[in-house]
């Protein structure tokens, strides 16, 4: 009986460190401190609004973690140019290209998708503005592409390097692809999370 015990114990204290093991290696994405928090290495830039992330990650958490989840277990670095559909709410394209002279980016908005914009190498501005009433259609909103064009001089141009990402909800009017100091080559992953 003893050894039936003592069995027994091993067996269950063997069964909850497989658990921990499988819950730890898990990536969970949380909002800390008005932080996003995930296994993903790379910082969250300080552009995110973070209240909203929160909002949409409390009524569709599998989008998230299927996002992120993308972004930690793949080598981001080797990944072919493309799509791939993560599901029918995800999917992530890699490009490659070089940077534009800043007369040559058009700012850009999405009503269907988020987007989550991570330089894999190299390093880019990109532009950022809310004030999407004020700006100059340019191109209008086209539904198979989600995808509308401003022409706009204004707004914010944050630095974007492989040690932080980008979250761009509908209401982001954003710029990317500007040179820094010189044009150079970039490999980006842009993550679409469907927004409603």
């Amino acid at each position: 009986m003893r050894k039936v015990i003592v069995y027994l114990s091993v067996a269950i204290l063997l069964c909850l460190t497989f658990a921990l093991k499988c819950v730890k290696n898990e990536n969970m994405i949380t909002v800390q401190n008005n932080k996003i928090v995930s296994n993903f290495v790379p910082e969250p830039d300080a552009s995110i609004d973070v209240a909203e992330f929160k909002q949409h990650l409390a009524k569709f958490p599998a989008r998230w973690n299927a996002a992120f989840d993308f972004l930690v277990k793949n080598d981001l670095k080797s990944l072919p140019t493309g799509r791939t559909d993560l599901n029918g709410d995800v999917y992530v394209t890699v490009s490659e290209y070089t940077t534009k002279n800043i007369e040559d980016a058009d700012y850009e908005s999405h009503k269907k998708y988020i987007d989550l914009q991570y330089i894999v190498s190299g390093e880019e501005l990109i532009g950022l503005t809310q004030n999407q009433e004020g700006l100059k259609v340019i191109s209008p909103y086209v539904e198979e592409k989600d995808i509308e064009f401003y022409e706009y001089n204004g707004g914010d141009l944050l630095s974007a390097t492989p040690d932080r990402y980008f979250i761009f909800f509908p209401k982001d009017v954003h710029r990317p692809c500007i040179k820094t100091k010189e044009n150079c080559k970039v490999k980006k992953v842009v993550v679409k999370i469907r927004y409603q």
